[in-house]
């Protein structure tokens, strides 16, 4: 027997059943500890801008179960379109964790409310309470011709504008403290808060005459005469 031959013929032996028992090891090492060694992470795509089905299918196929979330009205993003995801699009996460889409419930639908004879802080309080917002404010004036000055001021006032002066004209047939002229002008439009100018009619009290008829008026009575006992 050749003694020096036989290491030689029991090293491949020797690979094998390392071999084995490293393969065996590791095979044990993985079903008992697999999420350490094999981590079952993802990274979350980006699926804001799209409908909640098409989301859903994208997040499924990496692994990422979707939930509705809330739904907010908003002006130009149809209903049903994916507005946000949480967690974050980018971010890595552990597959199987639920991602939150909030949707959107397209433009928000409300009857415009009557705002006629309304001041602007009124109007403004009223179109607000029915989810709407308050644009672009421009004030036509009105004809205040024959108002009184009360009336024109409550007016002027109720359109958001206010009364810059007030001045009298004497030859005027108009009752007396009615407006007759107004600037602006009716129908011309005023910025908020603008300026408006009146003219009211005024009437100066008559003056007092005095006729001279030469004849002079009785002293005045005197005292009432005291009769004594």
């Amino acid at each position: 027997m050749n003694w020096r031959a036989a290491p030689r013929r029991a090293f491949p032996y020797l690979i094998a059943a390392v071999g084995g028992f490293l393969i065996s090891y590791v095979a044990v090492f993985l079903f008992a500890f697999p999420a350490e060694v094999l981590p079952d992470d993802g990274i979350l795509p980006n699926v804001v801008g799209k409908t909640f089905e098409n989301a859903s299918a994208i997040l499924q196929k990496a692994g990422f179960p979707a939930q509705q979330g809330e739904t907010r009205f908003h002006k130009t993003i149809p209903a049903n379109v994916v507005l946000q995801e949480d967690p974050p699009a980018g971010s890595r996460q552990k597959r199987g964790t639920p991602v939150v889409l909030a949707l959107s419930g397209g433009q928000r639908a409300a009857e415009v409310p009557v705002t006629t004879n309304m001041s602007q802080q009124q109007a403004r309080i009223s179109i607000e309470n029915t989810g709407l917002t308050l644009g672009t404010v421009t004030e036509q004036l009105a004809d205040l011709y024959g108002r009184t000055v009360g009336e024109a001021r409550s007016m002027i006032e109720q359109l958001g504008l206010r009364i810059a002066g007030i001045s009298r004209d004497t030859s005027s047939l108009q009752p007396e403290n009615s407006v007759i002229r107004q600037l602006p002008s009716a129908g011309q439009t005023v910025s908020a808060g603008g300026p408006v100018s009146l003219t009211v009619s005024h009437f100066p009290p008559p003056p007092t005459i005095r006729i001279d008829t030469g004849v002079s008026p009785p002293p005045p009575p005197g005292p009432a005469p005291r009769f004594e006992r």
